[in-house]
């Protein structure tokens, strides 16, 4: 059996995890932050979230051209708390939902960072450490 370690669950990663899975693959992702990865923790899904809120806002105090009329739509704002919970809850869904079909696809999912640790360059199979916040190996795959 071919076995995969992939470093890094962002959406190259989990993509190629979940092919290489459905190939017959045996395949490990070990993600430091987060299954997504930065695209959905903290870039696009959240940068999405925040411009998908101003934009309501601006067409609300803009709404005064299309005929609405309101309180005061000119002075209306954003509560920043009710919007950051709400990026980060899609956020959280978003990774909890990759993860969950990185699992049932057999995708063996390990929380750290990765190095590859050979001491001889140009193998064809590699040693990968997975590491702990503070740089101590943990496991090797």
């Amino acid at each position: 059996m071919t076995r995969i370690v992939i470093i890094g669950g962002g959406p190259a990663g989990y993509e190629a995890a979940l092919v290489a899975a459905q190939l017959g693959a045996e395949v490990t992702v070990v993600e430091r932050d987060g299954i997504g990865g930065a695209s959905v923790l903290t870039d696009c899904v959240p940068s999405k979230t925040l411009i998908a809120a101003a934009g309501a806002a601006t067409s609300v105090r803009e709404a005064t051209v299309l005929g609405l009329h309101g309180a005061d739509l000119a002075h209306v704002g954003l509560d920043l708390a009710t919007v950051n919970s709400r990026v980060k809850s899609l956020a959280m869904a978003q990774s909890a939902d990759i993860h969950q079909r990185l699992e049932s696809e057999g995708v063996t999912l390990v929380a750290g960072a990765a190095r590859l640790a050979d001491k001889t360059p140009g193998l064809s199979t590699h040693t990968v450490e997975v590491l702990d916040a503070g740089g101590e190996v943990t496991g090797t795959l």
